[in-house]
């Protein structure tokens, strides 16, 4: 059984029972769970690259590193962007700076 099955199973039997899910925090060894989000730049990106991506998010040792990731990279798809003369859309920017 998977790891990510596991943790869904757990959470939904805690959810059925009405007790608290266990931990979701990533055991030793594995990468902190990422929330999906729309990739700045996808669009301009193989499937390869959206997935070595995802797993660098993924094997950030923190908040701060994987932010850190992340402005390189939409730095990286906006001068990407540029070059192809097509603007590039951050869409989680996007909604934090919506009111």
């Amino acid at each position: 059984m998977s790891t990510l099955y596991a943790r869904i199973l757990q959470a939904a039997l805690a959810a059925a029972l009405g007790t608290a899910p266990l931990s979701f925090a990533a055991a030793p060894g594995e990468p902190l769970p990422v929330p999906r989000e729309i990739i700045p730049g996808s669009e301009l990106m193989t499937k390869q690259e959206r997935e070595r991506y995802r797993l660098r998010l993924g094997g950030a040792g923190s908040f701060e590193e994987r932010e850190r990731l992340r402005a390189e990279h939409v730095k990286a798809m906006e001068e990407r962007g540029r070059v192809r003369g097509l603007q590039v859309i951050d869409h989680s920017r996007a909604k934090k700076a919506a009111p």
